[in-house]
């Protein structure tokens, strides 16, 4: 490989990791290709050019954070209970071992709505590969779950909770709460409890 292409790679690196940096402490929408630029040590021309967008550049951000940082730890998963708990183990690993990833999926899935399509799209690829998620989609169709929701909808709103909690934890410095004591959140996915 020459000096050249070694340049361009190492650039795009940087670019890519200030994209990282600027979405997890902005939402889409605030994120700019400017700051990216800035933080990346490049113009936001270059920018432009590598990218296309800023959704292009998010694009690519997604591909980087799905196939090599959201990297399921291994938990054994049997049922909707063992799922749960996959997802609250998850997001406190995230939240200590990869604090930038988990406020970008925090970020992402807080503001869904908001993001490029085609990233919505290669994110929900990934979470339907989850063992967790066919635990979700049982429950939805026993109607345990709150009939707003899908499956893939419950599990991302109990992600987004279970994140919010775990970087709070870890910003505060305190510990963890039990992996259970987690649960106090899961009414907002549930079906109500018939009286």
């Amino acid at each position: 490989m020459n000096k050249k292409e070694l340049q361009r790679q190492e650039s795009n690196k940087r670019i890519v990791e200030a994209a990282l940096v600027e979405f997890s402490k902005n939402n889409y929408q605030v994120a700019t290709l400017t700051d990216i630029a800035v933080r990346a040590d490049v113009s936001k021309g270059l920018v432009t050019l590598r990218f296309g967008s800023k959704a292009g550049l998010f694009l690519e951000l997604m591909k980087v954070v799905c196939e090599r940082e959201l990297v399921l730890p291994e938990k054994r998963v049997n049922n909707f209970d063992d799922a749960i708990l996959a997802v609250v183990a998850y997001s406190k690993y995230l939240a200590k071992e990869k604090p930038l990833i988990a406020k970008f999926v925090y970020r992402f899935l807080d503001c869904i709505d908001f993001i490029p399509e085609d990233s919505r799209e290669m994110m929900k690829e990934h979470v339907m590969n989850n063992k967790s998620m066919a635990y979700f989609e049982k429950a939805a169709k026993e109607g345990k779950l709150n009939k707003h929701f899908d499956a893939y909808g419950a599990l991302c709103l109990f992600v987004t909770n279970c994140l919010s909690l775990s970087i709070s934890t870890v910003n505060a410095e305190v510990d963890f709460l039990d992996d259970k004591d987690y649960l106090f959140m899961l009414p907002l996915i549930l079906a109500p409890k018939k009286q």
